[in-house]
C-alpha cells in the first residue's frame, strides 16, 4: 500500500511508546544500569515528571510510597530521546534543525530501545516486559501565515472545521480560539484514533501555531515481535491518511504533496 507523502510535513514531533506491568522488583538504582545500556547515544540525562494513569495515579515505591522518576536519555543533537518510568517506555523524535526522518527511522529505533529493554529485565531479572498498550503519536504545528492567517481561514486547512457566521443571523460573534477533538475507532478493536486542534506558540520565536495531534493507542492479542509491528504500522497507516482525509488539498500543497 502506497500512503500519502509530502516533502515539507509540519511534523514538529514523533512519539512511539509501549506501557506494559510494571514489576515489582525494579528500584532507583536499577535505573542507573538501564543508561549504561543506552549512554553510548543517549549521553544526556534528565529528570522529568512521572506520566500518571488513566486514573490519575503516578507510581510509587510499595514499601516507602516515595514517588518512582520518570528519566530522559538524550542524544547530543537533542532531536532524539528515550523516556523510561517503571510502568512505560517511549521513543521521541523531535525537529531541530533536521528534517523528519520518516516512520521507518522511527520505528527501527523504537524497536531498538525495547530489545534493550528486555535485555535490561532478564539481566536484572525484573520479570517479563509484559505490553499493555501500545502508542503512536505525531505532533504537527502549522504557523501562522502558513496557509492562515485568523481563525477565520482554518477551513481552507481542515475541511470538516467551520464557524458558519452569517451576518445579522447568530448572536455570538466569530470565535477568537479553537478546541477540537474527536476520536475514531482503529479496525477489529484494536484500539482508537484520537485528533486533536488547538492554539499554540513556537518556543523559539513566539509565533503563533496550530497544534494539529494524531494519538493512536491500543494493543494487539498477540505479544510477538511480529504482531507488535503490525500494530504500529497499523497505526501508521491510519495517522497518515486521517492526516490527509482532514486537511485540504490547499494546505497539502504548502507541505508538497507527493
Amino acid at each position: 500500500m502506497t500512503l500519502p507523502s509530502y516533502k515539507n510535513p509540519p511534523i514538529v514531533e514523533v512519539c512511539c511508546g509501549m506501557k506494559f506491568h510494571a514489576s515489582d522488583k525494579l528500584r532507583i538504582p536499577h535505573i542507573g544500569s538501564l543508561w549504561e545500556k543506552f549512554r553510548a547515544d543517549y549521553p544526556i540525562i534528565q529528570h522529568a515528571v512521572p506520566l500518571a494513569s488513566v486514573m490519575g495515579d503516578i507510581p510509587l515505591d510499595e514499601t516507602t510510597g516515595v514517588p518512582l522518576p520518570r528519566v530522559w536519555f538524550i542524544n547530543k543533537e537533542d532531536d532524539q530521546l528515550v523516556q523510561f518510568q517503571v510502568d512505560r517506555f517511549y521513543f521521541n523524535w523531535r525537529r531541530r534543525e533536521n528534517k523528519y526522518p520518516r516512520y521507518k527511522n522511527i520505528i527501527e529505533n523504537f524497536e531498538k530501545v525495547r530489545d534493550n529493554l528486555n535485555d535490561f529485565f532478564v539481566e536484572f531479572e525484573l520479570g517479563e516486559l509484559k505490553p499493555i498498550e501500545y502508542e503512536l503519536t505525531y505532533i504537527n504545528h502549522i504557523p501562522e501565515g502558513e496557509g492562515w492567517d485568523t481563525i477565520d481561514d482554518i477551513p481552507k486547512i481542515f475541511s470538516d472545521f467551520a464557524w458558519n457566521q452569517t451576518s445579522g443571523e447568530r448572536f455570538l460573534p466569530n470565535p477568537k480560539g479553537i478546541t477540537w477533538q474527536t476520536v475514531f475507532p482503529l479496525p477489529e478493536e484494536k484500539g482508537h484514533l484520537a485528533v486533536s486542534l488547538k492554539q499554540g506558540r513556537q518556543v523559539e520565536n513566539k509565533v503563533p501555531v496550530l497544534v494539529f495531534e494524531l494519538k493512536a493507542r491500543g494493543i494487539n492479542e498477540s505479544e510477538s515481535k511480529g504482531t507488535i509491528r503490525e500494530w504500529f504500522d497499523l497505526a501508521h497507516e491510519w495517522i497518515v491518511e486521517g492526516f490527509t482525509d482532514l486537511t485540504t488539498p490547499e494546505i497539502q500543497g504548502i507541505w508538497e504533496r507527493e
